[in-house]
């Protein structure tokens, strides 16, 4: 009854992952077959000898192009209500990421990097900038959100995470204030500088260790401190590096949280301009 009761769970996780795993295939396979059938018809058109022809063409290319964006824009609005009823986030990422490809192609053939003007180039710029940023963004949501999850033992938000660290060095310079001497000097020319230290942070991520696996590994490294402090004050030095451990296990978190916010402070930048410059450029086509 028991191994049935723990093997259930881990079904349900499985099959949610082949599902997930499905739906990005077939918005794989759409997507080759989409960017496979324009290519196609683009070399087609562009070996025929009517201008015309391909000038009509090329008008389709931006305005597929165009809507295309304009849905993986949508989607990208959709799929942030992914956890109130309305699917799966993932499915709707996909989505919003196979779509995006399709669309980066379709404004490729149809500009095929050429630059007419300043308006062009500044709306070729703004398009190539959000489909990099969208790129960079894909990769990001893959590395940063495990990562966090295999560091952090409570998930919080930025906020919490730098009130966290502020009353963590806050402990910290407490304890020190009453101590003797050696104490506060080993505190202030130490362990501050271990609370924003790259090298523990990275050590945090390449590990992908928690506070409670780092903290022995760190206490041992100050076992020279405790010898020369008094015997009342080596559970309180103990306590403080503790909090300068754990003040930086949160700056290690705060870093990729701003990261994840900064990337989508400049893909959201960036398509807004994007489609503020197309707004501009498709209105000077239909009245020239």
């Amino acid at each position: 009854m028991n191994a049935g009761a723990n093997l259930e769970p881990s079904a349900r996780v499985s099959t949610s992952r082949q599902s997930a795993w499905r739906v990005e295939r077939w918005w794989q396979l759409g997507a080759v077959f989409s960017i496979a059938g324009i290519s196609g018809w683009y070399y087609f058109v562009h070996n025929l000898p009517s201008a015309n022809n391909h000038r009509t063409f090329v008008i389709w290319l931006g305005s597929i192009g165009t809507i295309l964006a304009v849905l993986a824009a949508a989607l990208s609005i959709r799929k942030r209500l992914a956890y109130q009823g309305v699917g799966k986030l993932s499915s709707w990422m996909s989505a919003h990421i196979y779509i995006g490809i399709v669309a980066a192609f379709a404004i490729f053939y149809h500009s095929r990097l050429r630059s007419g003007g300043a308006l062009t180039a500044f709306l070729l710029a703004s398009f190539w900038l959000t489909v990099a940023s969208g790129v960079l963004g894909w990769w990001l949501s893959r590395k940063i959100p495990p990562l966090l999850t295999a560091m952090e033992e409570n998930p919080a938000i930025l906020e919490q995470l730098e009130t966290a660290r502020d009353e963590s060095i806050a402990g910290m310079l407490e304890l020190a204030a009453g101590a003797s001497s050696d104490f506060r000097a080993h505190v202030t020319q130490r362990l501050v500088k271990d609370t924003v230290s790259w090298g523990r942070m990275l050590r945090f991520y390449k590990r992908r260790s928690t506070l409670a696996q780092e903290l022995p590994a760190y206490q041992l490294e100050y076992e020279p401190v405790l010898v020369q402090l008094r015997d009342h004050e080596q559970r309180a030095f103990l306590r403080a590096v503790e909090y300068a451990l754990r003040a930086n296990k949160m700056n290690a978190e705060i870093f990729l949280q701003r990261i994840l916010r900064g990337w989508l402070t400049l893909h959201m930048a960036s398509t807004v301009a994007m489609f503020g410059l197309t707004a501009v450029h498709i209105g000077s086509v239909l009245y020239y």
